[in-house]
C-alpha cells in the first residue's frame, strides 16, 4: 500500500480527532511523532487516534499530544497542513535532547527513557515479527510437531533470530533518524561493528595505524554500542555537513562520517557498551551472593533495563561458568524468570483491560511468548509504552527475584523461562521455582491495579 494510502484516514480526520481545528495551539513534528498542543485535551479522542491506521502510538508529553508516525512523518506532517490549512512549522530538532534538558535525579531517567523508546518504537514490528516465529518454534517442538534437526525446523529457526542478530543494524538506522543524521550511514556503521570477520576474532588486539588499539569482539544484539557509535557520528556528519564544499559534500562526507565513527566505535564508544554490559552482570553476581533476597530483588527489578539495553548477552559467560562447576545455574531464575514472568502477565493483564483492539491485540499475542520464555516483544511492544506497565513490572520482578535468591532456586541449563522450558527447573527447588513465578505474577497485577493503569 502506498504511504499516501496508508495515512489518508489519518490525513482526512486528524483534526476532528483532536476536537477541530479551533482546538489546536500549536501542530509541528520531530524525527518521528507528530506533536500537537491542544487548548482542551478532553476533546482529544485518543483512543480512536492509536486505532487509526499508520499511528504507532500516541502519549501526553506534559501539553503535548504525540502521535508516533516513525519515518515519514514529515511527509505526513505537510499533507495535512495542506489539507488542512496549517501553518508549517520548523520541525523540532531532537538530537541534542539528552544534554539540553538539566539531568537532575527527577529528570534523568525519563529523559533517557524516551530517547530509547524513540529509537526502539520503529523497530517494534521486526522485533515482534521474529520474537513470535520464535515462540511458535519453541510450541511445536515441545509438543513434538517438529524435529528440531529437521531442515524445516533449521530454516525458520534461523529466520526467527535475523531481527536479535542484526539488531545493531536496526537500531542504527533508528538512532540516525532519532539523532539527526543519515539513517543510513547510520546502519552502514553499525554494520560494520558486528561484522562476521571480526566477531570471528573476537579477544584479539591490533594496533591500527601502528598504534591505535583495537580489541575484537563480537557486538551482535546489542543496543549500546550502537546508540552510542551513532549519536557520535551525529555530529561527525553535522561537522563535515557544515565544512565540507557542497560539490564534494556526498564523496567525502559519507567516507569521512563512516571511517571516522567506525574507528571511534571500535576503539572506544562500543568497548564502553561492552563494559557496561559486564558490569552490570558482575554487579548482578555480587548482589545475589552478598545480599540474599534482598540482591535477588535488585536483580528481578534491573532485568528488563538489561533487556533493553541489550546487556543481558553479558551474563551468558557468568551462568555456562556456574553450569560447568556446579551443575546449575542461579541467575536465570532471580533475573530472566522472574521479570519475565511479570512481564507475562502485565501483557495479558493489559490484553484483558484495555478498550484499544490494537492494544488487547498485541497483550494477547505477546503475552502468550512471554510466558513461553520470549520477551523482546512485549518489552518493546507494550512495557517500554506505558511508565505505569514498566513499575508494575519492576516491582513484580523484584518481587519474584527475592523469593528465587531466598530459596536459592536452581535452573539446570540455558532455556527459555518461565515455562518454555520449565523441565529444566524441575531440581529439589522446583516448587520454589514456581512460587517465585507467581509472586512475581501476583504482585505484578496487584501494582497494576493500585496504579490504575489505563490505555492513555
Amino acid at each position: 500500500m502506498a504511504k499516501k494510502d496508508k495515512y489518508e484516514c489519518l490525513v482526512n480526520h486528524i483534526l476532528e480527532l483532536l476536537g477541530e481545528k479551533d482546538n489546536v495551539l500549536f501542530f509541528t513534528h520531530c524525527v518521528t511523532r507528530l506533536r500537537v498542543n491542544v487548548k482542551d485535551k478532553g476533546l482529544v479522542q485518543t483512543e480512536e487516534i492509536e486505532r487509526t491506521e499508520g499511528v504507532m502510538g500516541v502519549q501526553w508529553s506534559g501539553e503535548q499530544f504525540q502521535i508516533i508516525i516513525g519515518s515519514g512523518v514529515d511527509s505526513v506532517y505537510r499533507a495535512i497542513c495542506e489539507k488542512h490549512g496549517l501553518a508549517m512549522e520548523k520541525a523540532v530538532e531532537e538530537q541534542l535532547d539528552i544534554v539540553k534538558k538539566p539531568l537532575t535525579l527527577k529528570t534523568v531517567v525519563p529523559t533517557l527513557l524516551d530517547t530509547l523508546t524513540s529509537i526502539l518504537a520503529p523497530i517494534i514490528p521486526a522485533i515482534v515479527a521474529c520474537g513470535l516465529l520464535q515462540g511458535v518454534l519453541y510450541s511445536v517442538q515441545s509438543f513434538g510437531w517438529l524435529d528440531p534437526n529437521s531442515e524445516t525446523y533449521v530454516f525458520f529457526f534461523n529466520c526467527a533470530q535475523a531481527a536479535f542478530y542484526f539488531l545493531p543494524v536496526l537500531i542504527g538506522y533508528s538512532a540516525g533518524q532519532r539523532f539527526k543524521c543519515s539513517p543510513v550511514l547510520a546502519a552502514t556503521t553499525c554494520a560494520i561493528l558486528m561484522l562476521p570477520a571480526f566477531s570471528a576474532m573476537a579477544g584479539t588486539t591490533i594496533k591500527l595505524f601502528g598504534f591505535l588499539p583495537i580489541t575484537y569482539a563480537g557486538y551482535s544484539s546489542t543496543v549500546v554500542p550502537a546508540i552510542l557509535t551513532v549519536y557520535f557520528q551525529s555530529y561527525i556528519e553535522k561537522f563535515c555537513k557544515k565544512f565540507v564544499p557542497k560539490m564534494i559534500d556526498i564523496i567525502v562526507t559519507p567516507l569521512i562520517t563512516v571511517m571516522l565513527s567506525a574507528v571511534v566505535g571500535w576503539a572506544l564508544l562500543a568497548p564502553i557498551g561492552g563494559w557496561l554490559g559486564v558490569f552490570v552482570a558482575d554487579a548482578i553476581l555480587w548482589l545475589y551472593e552478598s545480599l540474599g533476597p534482598v540482591g535477588g530483588a535488585i536483580c528481578g527489578a534491573i532485568y528488563p533495563f538489561m533487556l533493553m539495553s541489550g546487556m543481558q548477552v553479558a551474563m551468558s559467560p557468568l551462568i555456562a561458568q556456574n553450569l560447568s562447576t556446579l551443575g546449575y545455574d542461579f541467575l536465570y531464575p532471580v533475573t530472566s524468570a522472574a521479570s519475565n514472568s511479570a512481564m507475562a502477565i502485565c501483557a495479558l493483564y493489559i490484553f484483558f483491560r484495555s478498550k484499544n483492539e490494537k492494544t488487547k491485540s498485541v497483550g494477547l499475542s505477546t503475552g502468550v511468548t512471554a510466558m513461553i520464555g520470549v520477551t523482546e516483544p512485549v518489552l518493546f511492544g507494550l512495557i517500554t509504552k506505558y511508565r505505569k506497565a514498566l513499575i508494575a513490572t519492576v516491582i513484580g520482578g523484584a518481587a519474584g527475584g527475592a523469593v528465587m535468591a531466598l530459596f536459592k532456586v536452581q535452573y539446570l541449563s540455558f532455556g527459555f523461562v518461565p515455562f518454555g522450558t520449565i523441565v529444566l527447573a524441575m531440581t529439589d527447588t522446583f516448587w520454589f521455582y514456581m512460587l517465585g513465578v507467581a509472586v512475581s505474577m501476583i504482585v505484578t497485577v496487584i501494582a497494576l491495579i493500585v496504579l490504575k493503569w489505563k490505555d492513555e
